[in-house]
């Protein structure tokens, strides 16, 4: 198991992550595109790196936890990436949410220089980052993830292998796909029920006991019943994979009508100024466009 650790991307899931891997005992090189959010992880005894090669020089391996695929190709092949500071037999853990298309294409890039890659994207918010109950589903060579459980288990609770490069990104896809659409359709039952008086906190708690029940009900009710909808998981992020997972889909052949639908719901609340909300707040989205004012 590596020691020397490498963290790319403190941004509200990265910080947490890398925080419990430096309170699990790992030395720790981390970078940022802004600096200023290193600070945090040097007072904790974490090393600041000047660019993501000199993190790959300094680690056996190296998380990455990034926007979008763009922004891991970036980081890993591009000008001072963390390609060119990989050694032989080092392992890239990229923990963002990209599509399966890339994470292979970096992997066979890698695999090529003597390096190994693991797909492993998170589930779970804010709260699940700093309590290390993530869950996280992996992708690559089961040795590679075999040698590596102990630095997930420092950051998750819940890990499952998924098979081969790629296959941890379809499972984390095709989750967040499911995820969007119960948000949106939990939504708009609510416009309906509050369109015809029924106060929001006697439809979540009836909801709850009856098959319409949810994960999605459970984490984000509080949000629902507050009307407030400060960020656990940006409103900009549900869109992105979802539409990360339509591609995939069109790519394979496989329909996903209902997935498509949804995602313009998720477009127009960001036209309407929601993007760095939490994707629960397609609930207020839609009950502006039903004019409804529920009773909380």
């Amino acid at each position: 198991m590596a020691k020397k650790m490498g963290f790319i991307g403190l941004g509200m899931m990265g910080t947490p992550m890398s925080k419990n891997l430096v309170k699990a005992g790992f030395s720790l090189t981390v970078w940022n595109r802004t600096a200023s959010k290193m600070e945090e992880l040097v007072a904790l005894g974490a090393k600041a790196a000047k660019n993501p090669a000199e993190v790959a020089a300094e680690s056996e391996a190296v998380i990455t936890m990034l926007a979008g695929p763009s922004d891991v190709e970036q980081v890993v092949l591009g000008e001072g990436g963390v390609y060119k500071g990989l050694k032989p037999g080092s392992t890239l853990i990229d923990m963002s949410t990209i599509s399966p298309e890339v994470s292979r294409r970096i992997a066979n890039h890698l695999e090529k220089l003597g390096s190994n890659m693991l797909d492993a994207p998170v589930s779970g918010s804010v709260g699940a980052a700093t309590s290390a109950t993530l869950t996280i589903q992996v992708g690559g060579k089961r040795e590679v993830f075999e040698a590596h459980r102990e630095i997930l288990s420092a950051m998750g609770k819940n890990i499952f292998y998924m098979g081969s490069n790629g296959m941890g990104c379809y499972m984390k896809l095709l989750g967040n796909a499911i995820m969007g659409v119960n948000m949106a359709v939990l939504g708009e039952g609510l416009c309906l029920g509050a369109k015809a008086g029924i106060p929001v906190q006697t439809m979540v708690e009836v909801l709850r006991n009856t098959g319409a029940a949810s994960r999605v009900l459970e984490t984000r009710g509080p949000n629902i019943l507050q009307g407030a909808y400060q960020a656990q998981f940006m409103m900009k992020h549900i869109f992105k994979d979802m539409g990360l997972a339509l591609d995939a889909a069109a790519q394979d052949g496989v329909p996903m009508l209902i997935s498509g639908l949804v995602r313009q719901i998720y477009c127009q609340a960001l036209l309407d100024g929601r993007a760095e909300e939490d994707y629960s707040a397609v609930v207020a989205h839609l009950e502006k466009l039903a004019k409804v004012h529920p009773k909380r």
